[in-house]
């Protein structure tokens, strides 16, 4: 026997290595693809973090290949290991097929949610630097509205390259971050259909009299270069945005608007730097933020999604501990006081109709559903994903889906909003389909438990209370059959997306990532 398996060390090898590789290639990857739960505009595939995650491309292809030419080495050389262990891999493979194509097509409701409680607390947070000294300068500061106003700015200016329109973006874009832009897309003619799936503050830093902002972008679109078919790629950059030090910021119809910072007016700028309406200097970022320096991290392809067999069972998520707002019970007295008709049940009601609701709409292929319960950057991120999978014939079908348990983490009030932090645990079949309806992804037989941060906001001065788990216009209460993707109802032409009228859902945030 020892004198057998000395002759035959190398195949023996050759044979381990092609088991390892086996295990490599087959056994599931831990990534998630439900609404907001994981792709990576970096990567094309699963992503770990709230808006964003690995980057690189290219590799993976070289693991199957390597196989079969072990195994075929085996059934020559040593056929009495290599026939069956061949057999048994494409055992494996036929039995994994069958198993992940059982499982039901539709999302519904196993039971209602409950209010958390018991798991373990963490009361601290990971504050973006510089964001609590900014709040403390400027009063008028909000999350939302700089958000929506970055995202703005990096549409416009890209556009720009294209069009050619810079001049109305002198006070939002400086000649050196223009450059910047122009030297990273040499060639590029025209830009369309821009969609930014992340954006997040990165730090703040205040020096030489001005406030300085980094963000990171991922966003794709579609370029066109001379002599070339258009074709989608997938960007990440880093931006830097400054503004003068006491500068106060604008609500937020002005901040939609890319006016004049100083009067409101449409762009027209002297050669001063001045606003030929009401002669305010406003190019230099005297009045808003103004973008000054942009990175381009990486440019790729937007190629097929990277799909990967999913495990059933507890994704890592649920047993992260949560991440809980020290000042929450100051906080919710604070709300309760504000608003007397605030009720955690009926608010409950409200998570519960969004988060089903988001889903059945993302296993559907019909975001439009989702559009009366979300904020606009919101709707636009998520799109993305399910325009992207449905454009290679993919569809994310979830099913079983669940809402276990609620916890409210946070309570934020700013000038303009007021937003209430939940984590959430949940669990769905969560897998992958072509158009035929053949499962190439995901687990469609085994559900997956998971946990997220989502917060919802609404505008600040009016009422706290909700419609519950009434799927109705908050504003008429007609039916939310003719809500336009702008979030404006066909009944009473209200907008009814910025939580004026209830709350929404505007961030979802992996407990991997989650600042606090």
């Amino acid at each position: 026997m020892r004198a057998w398996l000395w002759r035959h060390r190398y195949a023996l090898a050759a044979g381990l290595t092609a088991l390892a590789l086996v295990a490599v290639l087959l056994l599931p990857e831990l990534a998630e693809a439900r609404v907001g739960g994981g792709q990576s505009f970096g990567r094309g595939g699963s992503r770990g973090g709230s808006r964003g995650g690995g980057g690189g491309g290219g590799g993976g292809g070289g693991g199957g290949a390597d196989l079969i030419f072990f195994l075929i080495y085996l059934i020559l050389e040593v056929p009495i290991i290599g026939i069956p262990l061949t057999l048994g891999v494409i055992g494996f493979f036929v039995v994994r097929l069958v198993w992940n194509n059982a499982g039901g097509h539709r999302v519904h409701r196993t039971r209602g949610h409950g209010w958390a409680g018991g798991d373990r607390i963490v009361q601290r947070g990971r504050p973006i630097p510089g964001l609590a000294a900014l709040r403390e300068r400027d009063p008028g500061f909000s999350s939302p509205v700089l958000l929506d106003y970055l995202v703005l700015v990096h549409r416009r200016a890209h556009e720009a390259l294209g069009s050619g329109a810079w001049d109305a973006l002198q006070p939002f874009v400086s000649p050196a971050a223009r450059s910047k832009l122009q030297a990273a897309n040499e060639g590029v003619a025209a830009v369309h259909e821009i969609v930014v799936g992340g954006v997040s503050l990165v730090k703040i830093e205040h020096r030489r009299g001005f406030d300085h902002l980094y963000v990171s972008f991922e966003s794709s679109r579609i370029e066109q270069r001379s002599g070339e078919r258009p074709r989608r790629v997938m960007v990440r950059e880093q931006w830097t945005f400054r503004r003068a030090s006491g500068a106060a910021s604008l609500p937020p119809e002005e901040v939609a608007r890319l006016g004049c910072p100083s009067c409101g007016a449409s762009i027209e700028v002297t050669p001063m730097g001045t606003c030929r309406n009401c002669d305010t200097p406003i190019t230099a970022g005297q009045l808003q933020w103004q973008a000054t320096f942009v990175v381009l991290h990486s440019r790729q392809p937007a190629t097929v999604p990277e799909i990967s067999w999913l495990q059933g069972g507890d994704e890592g998520s649920v047993h992260e501990p949560t991440v809980q707002d020290p000042e929450l019970p100051a906080a919710m007295r604070a709300l309760t006081t504000r608003h007397p008709d605030f009720d955690h049940q009926t608010f409950g009601q409200r998570v519960e109709l969004v988060y089903y609701t988001l889903q059945e709409a993302w296993s559907a292929n019909s975001w439009g559903d989702a559009r009366p319960f979300v904020t606009d950057r919101m709707f636009q991120t998520l799109r993305f994903w399910i325009e992207r999978y449905s454009k290679h014939g993919l569809r994310n079908q979830l099913d079983e889906v669940d809402l276990e348990r609620v916890r409210i983490v946070k309570i934020e009030v700013d000038a303009w909003y007021e937003s209430i932090t939940v984590r959430l645990w949940g669990s769905m079949k969560d897998s992958v389909v072509d158009r035929e309806g053949k499962v190439v992804g995901g687990n469609a037989k085994t559900a997956r438990r998971f946990s997220e941060y989502w917060t919802f906001l609404r505008a600040a001065g009016g009422s706290g209370g909700s419609h519950g788990d009434q799927a109705v216009c908050p504003s008429c209460g007609a039916p939310l059959d003719q809500v336009s993707q702008a979030g404006i109802c066909g009944y009473c032409d209200s907008k009814i997306t910025t939580g004026q009228f209830d709350w929404v859902l505007a961030r979802i945030e992996q407990p991997e990532a989650y600042r606090g």
